[in-house]
């Protein structure tokens, strides 16, 4: 066993300690690691569905305009090292694992009763390794919520809360009030907030925040927005154009080469967030960053012949996208759609594959190797396979190996439901050179 697989044994091993919202662990962690922290410029980014996009949009522009950028983001899709890169380079494992080590042995001197989650030492982690690496600008993809988030322990130059769906209700709340007044703990005062929410439950709680720490409010449809001017295929890629208004002028013709209504909408609230940040990033930076933005597992074709497509959605609004963005794009470019289905036991999955299932030609429904899964079975008793038939898969490899062996070359095969079944469907295919975009 590798010095990273021991670190990753590890620092999964801490689950064990629960999710624990809250920021005194996260800031004693800092102070015992010499406030990494200080001296960088931040994004700090939250919401149900997008933030993850916005996240890799916002940083993908900032190392374009010549900042040496941070990105830290989670879960992961298949290696630990995703959740941190500095100028879309990945951390390497021989760095997990010495930060890591680093950290522990600190604790041990100055805290040794301290329990720290998984996220709690992650995040810390991810701090020390931005300053290692001398990231002048750093992109914060909030973990859950925002208000008791480990990521919120800095003062940003721009906070962004994308949208507000019902989500982690254990944690956040039950209502969409309740869970946007979490997500609003992220406001500090004067830092400028951007959202592209439009639900007046949550608006009215934001707005609320905003005024009391007379925070700058942005929001999408009213101070700034978008139209759609076209999009093309290339390469088995989605490429959007976005023509932005807002903060920062007009800018015409930008290119979003990630597929969906959503992603214009992504793209727009980073913009957005960019123009009213105080940082310098020109508009070719903008438009640089943007086309070549990366974001795996979002409507990420991996296949030609058949269609291989993966996609994380997870929740009723994102499987409303995706159902959505299938038939504008892929409606006559397949014959039949084979439909590979998991989701974790917090989310709707009823409503999810009321949009899903309709789609499908055979459905597999099918669970990640993890704790927090629908078993396959499960999902099987309480949802139909919609048009066509339905067959029960217990692991991911498993169904996939079913879907391909079903599929025609005309076929596509659509992996979904959540990122953990996602990132397993990647670490298998990446196995198999012929489902690699061929």
């Amino acid at each position: 066993m590798t010095d990273f697989d021991r670190t990753v044994d590890f620092l999964f091993g801490l689950q064990k300690f629960g999710t624990k919202l809250g920021l005194e662990n996260t800031f004693r962690l800092l102070e015992i690691l010499g406030r990494p922290e200080k001296g960088r410029k931040f994004l700090h980014i939250t919401g149900t569905n997008g933030k993850g996009s916005v996240s890799a949009l916002s940083a993908s522009a900032l190392r374009a305009a010549g900042y040496r950028t941070g990105l830290y983001t989670s879960p992961h899709l298949v290696s630990f090292t995703e959740r941190m890169t500095v100028d879309g380079d990945e951390i390497s494992k021989e760095e997990v694992a010495a930060l890591a080590d680093r950290l522990k042995r600190l604790l041990d001197v100055h805290a040794p009763d301290m329990k720290p989650t998984f996220f709690e030492f992650t995040t810390a982690v991810a701090f020390d390794y931005f300053r290692e690496k001398d990231a002048g600008a750093v992109v914060l993809e909030v973990g859950m919520g925002g208000r008791l988030d480990s990521t919120n322990v800095i003062t940003p130059e721009c906070s962004v809360i994308t949208n507000v769906e019902l989500e982690h209700r254990e944690y956040l709340g039950d209502t969409i009030e309740a869970i946007a007044h979490e997500k609003a703990g992220i406001i500090k005062p004067g830092v400028p907030l951007v959202t592209s929410e439009r639900k007046p439950e949550a608006l009215d709680c934001i707005r609320g925040v905003c005024r009391e720490k007379e925070a700058p409010l942005y929001v999408m449809g009213e101070d700034f927005g978008y139209s759609a001017s076209g999009y093309r295929w290339k390469d088995g890629d989605v490429i959007q154009e976005l023509d932005y208004r807002g903060p920062g002028g007009e800018i015409k013709g930008v290119l979003v080469p990630l597929a969906g209504e959503h992603q214009l909408i992504n793209a727009a609230t980073a913009l957005c967030a960019l123009s009213v940040s105080g940082m310098a990033v020109p508009e070719d930076a903008i438009r640089k960053g943007f086309a070549s933005v990366r974001w795996e597992g979002r409507l990420e074709t991996v296949s030609q012949k058949p269609l291989v497509v993966l996609d994380g959605a997870h929740n009723t609004d994102s499987a409303r996208a995706l159902a959505a963005a299938i038939k504008k794009y892929y409606s006559g470019r397949y014959g039949r759609l084979l439909l590979v289905l998991g989701v974790l036991a917090d989310k709707d999955f009823r409503d999810m594959a009321a949009y899903l299932l309709p789609l499908a030609d055979r459905v597999i429904f099918t669970q990640a190797d993890y704790s927090r899964a629908v078993p396959a079975d499960e999902l099987s008793r309480n949802l139909d396979g919609g048009k066509g038939q339905a067959t029960v898969c217990a692991d991911v490899p498993g169904a996939l190996e079913k879907a391909l062996s079903w599929a025609g070359p005309d076929d596509m095969v659509l992996v979904t439901g959540s990122l953990y079944v996602v990132g397993e469907a990647k670490a298998w295919l990446s196995k198999r050179e012929q489902f690699l975009k061929a």
